[in-house]
């Protein structure tokens, strides 16, 4: 574990704790004895109970059905959640399942800003660390589930240009660009087909448009990863018609 600890990133962990202080689970929440003992669900419903860190990551992986009221469960861990992350465990796109479908954008204001704030800060501090413990693949990956869409952190690598943001941004590409020339595929009665739009069509058009003149500038890029950018830009059909 590393923690990526800047001002902004603790005032927000802090932020959090005071919006959802005494926040609870609803006192009918049932949640899925599959899953969890009835003790561990009256923790939850009890906004006093010390929650076991183990619990706050389970919750944050589950989808919104499996609670009788997800947004609620999810404001009862988030302090704890919060400050777990900052610390600097590993976390998964998995991770941000619970927050991501909690609607959290439509909370009271002070604590929808609390959670933006938070995410935007933890994300502002993985840009500027140069040696980060985990992978930025999986910190983005987290953010974006957590939001609900990619706008928000590629906003802000916008506006994070020194080097090391810049050097992030080159292997975040590296990284990704052969999944992002890929047809997103589903499989229906008929075979595998093309999911139209691309769910990662805001991506591409953020590497193409924003991304790729940052990388090009830095004049160190790997010439394949160069051509595979030329490629991107071209219509689906056309990608692959004259490959080397």
């Amino acid at each position: 574990m590393h923690a990526i600890t800047t001002p902004e990133l603790a005032a927000a962990v802090a932020r959090v704790a005071e919006a959802f202080a005494g926040q609870a689970a609803d006192p009918r929440e049932s949640g899925c004895l599959f899953c969890y003992g009835e003790e561990e669900i009256a923790w939850l419903r009890d906004p006093d109970a010390p929650l076991p860190d183990e619990l706050v990551w389970y919750v944050a992986r589950e989808v919104p059905s499996h609670w009788t009221d997800n947004a609620a469960v999810m404001r009862r861990v988030l302090p704890r959640l919060t400050a777990l992350v900052a610390e600097g465990e590993h976390v998964s796109d998995a991770h941000g399942l619970g927050l991501g479908g909690a609607a959290w954008q439509r909370w009271p204001g002070h604590q929808a800003e609390a959670v933006h704030a938070f995410l935007d800060a933890y994300w502002a501090a993985a840009l500027r660390e140069p040696r980060p413990a985990h992978t930025l693949l999986d910190t983005f990956a987290f953010c974006e589930e957590a939001h609900g869409s990619p706008v928000p952190c590629l906003a802000r690598w916008e506006n994070e240009t020194g080097p090391v943001a810049d050097a992030h941004l080159l292997d975040f590409v590296e990284d990704r660009i052969d999944d992002l020339l890929s047809p997103a595929l589903t499989y229906t009665r008929e075979g595998w087909v093309t999911v139209d739009p691309r769910p990662d069509a805001e991506l591409i058009s953020w590497v193409l448009h924003h991304a790729a003149p940052r990388i090009r500038a830095r004049g160190d890029a790997d010439p394949g990863l160069l051509y595979r950018l030329d490629q991107l830009a071209l219509p689906e059909e056309q990608r692959w018609a004259d490959v080397p």
